[in-house]
């Protein structure tokens, strides 16, 4: 093996045209890399990940990769079956080979890629690619947001395949092999900009090798394919595609033709780019080689991969970076108070909920943020989604949380849905236009620069700008055109922690937690699938809040699924980590007052006070937002005695 890797390197810094300009990069990490990667495809997707596992085993590194393929599958086939899952879970449409569907696929592991790709014989058509790839790109974001999106590029067909004898222009089919490559090229590379995606450029490492002078294929001249006697073959010396074979049907041998689908040497050039993009690792000298391919035809197939790579660009190259971060100079406590419509003027108003810009004298959408630069970073950002509250803003700083409140549309409640909702997913539906400003609900009609997932976007990007050395920009991906919602817990009061939870139900966050609340008792959309795993739920209120007797709370608890991570715990009797539970209640004295009892949950006037002054509740403010979400309690059975009918509809 040694002596074989001498020569794969050799090689390469010595091939005519390819070698002498491709080298391999110095590495600058020798330790093993673990790479976690779905794809979702094809059998070209199987083709070009057919040798990625040994070659990474090669390399010393690790795969996880799990495959959702079906063969010759377009974009459009996976995005229906996505989205038949989001409309009925129990659609068997919906389900891959192995009963999964994507977005199950998606929450069983930490995924670091996503790969999407367009059937090929579609490639070269961009239109054929929307709104499929964008509609599976959704669905990815929200269920993996700590994945790259990549786009597979695949292969132009073999020269000599008979789809170019059939084309016609008329008909926009392309006539040649360069021009389904430069087709699905364009398409590929467009597409990847418009999803802020990276590319895996195997269709551009094929036409490389296809056009080298000494190792491109070159298809037979005066063949006639019709004058072959069994075995004959044509010459098909340095073919990527599995070509000319002879097929065996009932005893009888007939001569077939695949252009399309890649041979043993376009399966392993494809693995080859994978790796390179996948582990940001040159594939030059890589030492394993499947065992009927040449060695001297491998190394040049491991420098053009190299060069396909190395193009820079949209390319993927290993594992997006996390943002570096800036040291500030002077340590401090940052607080930013700024208007929603002064950092995007797309900002609307919509006086009909209450949900309005005002005026420079009497602003109605100031924004709020603030960040502790001295204490250590925990890389996490509270959204909150309630009236500004200092109190809570300086605990999470203290906690090495990054906090920002946004103006969003609340002001609804009580105006909408009335005077009951029309069935029980309505005000969950007018709660999630709200979260994200996307079409919904038939009663609200919000515009998606004023939801509060794209405040949030606007405000980091200001902040950003604003306040570099508070390492804003940590909560963008893809260039700032998404948050990394893993990196987000989602947090409100009443009303608000009740939005916070129906909004973490579509989009996978880091935590969720409710203070007083959730409500919401006449609706069933807590008992919905959820894109945020039921661990990541925290709830506190007061026995003596009008949500707790009137059992509004206990009932979306269990909906959420809270009591599968422990029991009702009283945090009066009991110390942090309260048995690990996610479900938090005291009885502290409020004088009787159940209005008190609703806001003593959060820090504030309401809130009681020990003997020394401080605030009862600070050990379970921290608790909630810093416990470890891994560490959970026993399961409890549902309680028998908390109401969950309340109302019953038609």
């Amino acid at each position: 093996m040694f002596r074989a890797r001498i020569f794969l390197w050799l090689f390469a810094l010595t091939t005519i045209g390819i070698g002498e300009s491709v080298g391999a990069d110095p590495k600058t990490d020798d330790s093993p890399k673990h790479v976690r990667i779905l794809t979702i495809g094809n059998s070209f997707t199987n083709n070009a990940t057919r040798y990625l596992d040994e070659i990474t085993e090669a390399a010393g590194h690790k795969l996880t990769h799990k495959s959702l393929t079906i063969g010759g599958s377009p974009l459009e086939l996976h995005a229906a079956k996505a989205l038949a899952f989001e409309k009925d879970r129990s659609d068997r449409s919906a389900f891959y080979s192995k009963g999964e569907s994507l977005q199950q696929a998606l929450q069983s592991e930490d995924w670091d890629f996503v790969t999407i790709q367009q059937l090929s014989v579609r490639s070269h058509d961009v239109e054929t690619y929307r709104p499929y790839a964008a509609q599976l790109a959704d669905i990815i974001h929200r269920y993996a947001p700590q994945a790259k999106l990549l786009v597979h590029q695949t292969w132009a067909y073999r020269s000599d395949d008979p789809r170019f004898r059939r084309s016609r222009k008329s008909n926009g089919e392309p006539m040649t092999q360069q021009a389904m490559y430069e087709g699905l090229s364009d398409a590929y590379r467009t597409i990847a900009a418009e999803l802020s995606a990276s590319r895996i450029p195997v269709g551009d490492a094929f036409w490389i090798a296809d056009n080298d002078p000494k190792f491109g294929y070159r298809a037979a001249e005066d063949f006639d394919a019709g004058k072959l006697q069994y075995p004959e073959l044509p010459a098909q010396t340095h073919s990527l595609h599995t070509g000319y074979r002879w097929n065996n049907r009932d005893g009888k041998r007939t001569l077939g033709m695949d252009g399309h689908h890649a041979n043993l040497a376009g399966e392993y050039l494809g693995a080859c780019v994978w790796f390179e993009g996948l582990f940001a690792e040159s594939a030059v000298g890589n030492g394993y080689v499947p065992e009927k391919l040449d060695p001297e035809y491998a190394a040049f197939l491991q420098t053009v991969a190299h060069k396909a790579a190395q193009q820079g660009g949209d390319v993927v190259h290993g594992i997006p970076a996390e943002p570096k971060m800036v040291k500030d100079p002077s340590p401090q406590r940052y607080q930013f108070r700024v208007r929603a419509s002064e950092i995007d003027s797309r900002t609307g108003e919509y006086p009909a909920i209450g949900f309005v810009s005002g005026t420079d004298k009497k602003p109605a959408d100031l924004e709020f943020a603030s960040v502790d630069t001295r204490v250590a970073p925990k890389g996490k950002l509270a959204i909150w989604l309630m009236g500004h509250n200092g109190g809570l803003f300086e605990r999470w700083n203290e906690y090495g949380i990054h906090a920002i409140g946004v103006s969003y549309a609340r002001g609804w409640f009580g105006k909408l849905a009335q005077p009951q909702p029309s069935d029980a997913y309505a005000r969950g539906r007018i709660r999630l236009e709200a979260a994200t400003g996307l079409d919904f609900s038939d009663e609200l009609d919000l515009l998606p620069p004023d939801g509060a997932a794209e405040r949030s976007r606007q405000l980091l990007l200001w902040l950003s700008k604003e306040n570099p050395q508070g390492n804003w920009q940590q909560f963008l991906a893809d260039g700032g055109s998404r948050l990394r919602w893993d990196k987000i817990i989602m947090t409100g009061a009443s009303h608000g922690s009740t939005t916070a939870a129906r909004f973490a139900k579509h989009q996978r966050v880091d935590r969720v937690v409710m203070l007083c609340g959730p409500r919401d008792q006449d609706q069933d959309w807590q008992s919905l699938p959820s894109a945020t795993p039921a661990n990541r739920f925290f709830g506190f209120t007061h026995v003596l809040d009008g949500g707790w007797t009137g059992d509004h709370y206990c009932r979306s608890w269990e909906m959420l699924g809270m009591n599968a991570f422990g029991p009702i715990v009283d945090v009066d009797s009991t110390t942090p980590p309260y048995e690990n539970s996610r479900s938090l209640i005291t009885a502290a004295d409020v004088g009787g007052d159940a209005g008190r009892a609703h806001g003593s949950v959060t820090p504030g006037r309401s809130s009681p006070k020990n003997e020394d002054g401080k605030l009862k509740f600070d050990p379970v403010w921290r608790y909630l937002y810093t416990h470890p979400v891994d560490e959970v309690g026993v399961a409890t059975e549902e309680d028998p005695g908390c109401q969950r009918v309340h109302v019953k509809y038609d």
